[in-house]
């Protein structure tokens, strides 16, 4: 299997959460769909979560992650579930404000040179 991932992904300390909600409600669904998880690695382009709530894939969620060290969160208006395993799931960022995605990518700038 190919890597198709265009950004490599940084594993992230403990206190990294996101909560999630549907941008849109499925036509029928009846389940609850918003919830919580651990973020456990991050990239400017997506993430991969750690959740006991399920997600549909490709529905669009929109995002608030809660960075640690970081005193405010990155809201992301658009992310898609791309894959689900067991009580993970990676999500693909679609839309976010540009000055949201310049913070997420200084918050990981600083972890790879807190790493270095």
């Amino acid at each position: 299997m190919s890597e198709r991932r265009k950004h490599s992904r940084s594993a992230l300390p403990p206190g990294s959460l996101l909560s999630f909600s549907p941008v849109t409600m499925p036509q029928g669904s009846t389940q609850n769909l918003e919830g919580e998880g651990v973020i456990l690695d991050l990239s400017p382009g997506g993430c991969r979560v750690s959740s006991d709530q399920a997600v549909m894939i490709g529905h669009p969620y929109s995002l608030i992650i809660q960075l640690p060290y970081y005193p405010a969160p990155v809201q992301v208006e658009s992310a898609i579930a791309r894959w689900i395993s067991n009580q993970s799931f990676g999500v693909m960022f679609i839309a976010m404000h540009q000055e949201q995605e310049r913070h997420l990518c200084e918050f990981l700038e600083y972890l790879r040179s807190d790493a270095a």
